[in-house]
């Protein structure tokens, strides 16, 4: 394996990229098919880069392909001629006289991590303000537990506590080109979770099932993460039977690469987990040793972090406010809507409380909150006939 040098483009492999990407722009296609490459190939390709340059470029290709970012963009802000990326990727970047394999050349690598770091910083910005709480820590420790263990962990808690949102959240933080992350499609059936996996490996999912399956397990190494996210929408296809093959597909792929495997899903599906006793969920829930259980509702100590991020002290019981003059007392508030709303009815409420507060040029305050409770309520309240 030899080191690579920075190969000087060739003017009608350029002229011939450039044409092909302007084909696709007419015709209407996405980003994706800009990648003339797919991630089971990569692996191939660079099978024998170091793992650090390799495993930056897969990182890449993800994340592009993610993203909706082309190929010719993505060659521009690493300042790489396209057909020598293109080389590089496909395994075709040798040495003219030995035939050698070049390794991924390091201004290539240094211009990947650069270009990881400004994307990764700019999806923070872009994203919610996130609030790492109790709760958060306890889904990262899991999906590191099963990245160290190379075993399926377990996550379980009800809907719209933050799951997902912490799940995104470690994937950005910790996605080197090893960290997958698939949400299960709703009544899609194994055809829809192959392809939803596949397509997060940048797998073409024009294939049949079994093709794509093989494809997926040669685009996987020990030292991937696999985070399924959703898991209990297996629970919802047409056939009662698709929800077993779903299952043992998922550990058909895990005994073939031994990865790490990340199974989040409600409390609902853990008890049917748990008590059926077909072989296929025996088998993978057995080689789960791990599993994080996360409540049946928001706790108050994920909360205080989120409400201290913006200025908010938490409310004593008998704390009351006055907005629109209506008296509220936020704790009940808070309490009603975590046990009925989720997350997301609370931290909508903030975000409308500091439009709120920033129109009239004043910090948030539980004022604003519960002036912004009260409209997100009145707006959701059948209108009173008015033809009496």
């Amino acid at each position: 394996m030899n080191d690579s040098p920075d190969t000087p483009a060739v003017t009608d492999e350029i002229e011939e990229f450039d044409e092909f990407e302007s084909n696709l722009e007419r015709q209407g296609d996405n980003a994706r098919a800009s990648w003339r490459f797919s991630g089971d190939h990569i692996q191939q390709a660079l099978a024998h880069c170091s793992s650090e340059r390799k495993e930056a470029l897969i990182w890449a290709f993800n994340w592009c392909v993610g993203r909706g970012i082309w190929f010719g963009n993505f060659a521009n802000q690493v300042g790489y001629a396209k057909n020598t990326l293109y080389k590089i990727y496909t395994g075709r970047h040798i040495d003219p006289k030995s035939g050698v394999q070049y390794d991924v050349p390091e201004k290539l690598h240094l211009a990947v991590l650069a270009f990881r770091k400004l994307e990764i910083k700019r999806a923070k910005l872009g994203d919610t303000e996130f609030v790492v709480t109790p709760s958060v820590r306890r889904i990262w420790q899991g999906c590191d537990l099963a990245r160290e263990s190379r075993t399926p962990v377990f996550i379980y808690g009800a809907s719209h506590i933050g799951k997902t949102w912490a799940l995104k959240h470690y994937t950005i933080e910790n996605n080197h080109g090893r960290t997958i992350f698939v949400r299960v499609p709703s009544k899609a059936g194994l055809a829809g979770l192959v392809k939803a996996l596949a397509e997060a490996l940048g797998i073409s999912a024009k294939s049949n099932t079994p093709a794509m399956i093989e494809r997926i397990k040669k685009a996987l190494a020990p030292n991937h993460l696999i985070i399924f996210d959703e898991v209990h929408q297996l629970l919802h296809t047409y056939r009662q039977q698709s929800f077993f093959a779903c299952i043992e597909v998922i550990r058909e792929i895990y005994d073939h690469v031994e990865c790490g495997i990340v199974l989040c899903t409600t409390n609902v599906f853990r008890t049917r987990f748990e008590s059926a006793q077909k072989e296929e969920l025996e088998q993978l829930f057995k080689r789960g040793v791990h599993k994080v259980q996360l409540g049946d509702t928001i706790r108050t100590e994920d909360l205080k972090p989120i409400l201290d991020k913006v200025g908010l002290p938490w409310p004593g019981r008998r704390f009351t406010i006055e907005a629109a003059g209506v008296k509220d007392q936020p704790h009940e508030v808070l309490r009603k809507l975590a046990r009925e709303g989720g997350l997301k009815a609370i931290t909508e409420r903030i975000r409308y409380g500091r439009l709120l507060a920033s129109r009239q040029s004043e910090p948030l305050s539980w004022s604003h909150f519960i002036l912004a409770h009260l409209i997100i309520e009145t707006e959701a309240r059948q209108p009173a006939d008015d033809w009496q």
